[in-house]
């Protein structure tokens, strides 16, 4: 195979190819480190209150199961109802001020409505039975998953595995 100098490209159409190609390839290489990042930052302290509110909305629930169904007033659980209450509300208040963060937020708004929703039906019928203590743990478990699973996302995407 010989080397026929009309095979290369010289000159004019030389630096024409090159400098576009020389100038994409510098800027895929300063580009290449970057990235947006649309989700704040992991928060320990947010994942730490999430797994102690769902601990305690846990425990309450179960201390409620073994108690007989008419000894389940709702006059001895207030004290309970507005310590977890108070704590969605921080977590709430935690979550709203940080920026792009509206999932979790959203998942929280949630978990509080529904916490006043049952401590209202629990103050009405002044009693819960099994049936209703069962299905109200499995919806906070399942809200308090997502939100820790929202909270780990963040740490995941914030430092990837290598």
């Amino acid at each position: 195979m010989s080397l026929n100098p009309k095979h290369y490209i010289t000159g004019a159409a030389q630096r024409t190819f090159l400098l576009p190609a020389g100038f994409a390839l510098l800027i895929t290489l300063l580009f290449a480190g970057c990235r947006v990042q649309l989700l704040p930052d992991y928060d320990a302290r947010i994942s730490s209150q999430i797994v102690e509110l769902a601990r305690k909305v846990d425990q309450f629930y179960l201390l409620m199961l073994e108690i007989p169904e008419h000894e389940r007033s709702y006059d001895h659980y207030i004290e309970k109802y507005v310590d977890i209450e108070s704590g969605l509300n921080s977590l709430l208040m935690q979550n709203r001020i940080k920026p792009l963060n509206e999932n979790i937020t959203r998942i929280t708004e949630i978990t509080l409505e529904l916490w006043t929703k049952h401590k209202q039906e629990h103050k009405q019928d002044n009693t819960l039975n099994d049936a209703l203590i069962t299905l109200n743990r499995m919806d906070f478990n399942d809200l308090f998953y997502a939100m820790q699973v929202a909270e780990q996302a963040k740490q995941m995407i914030s430092k990837p595995a290598e």
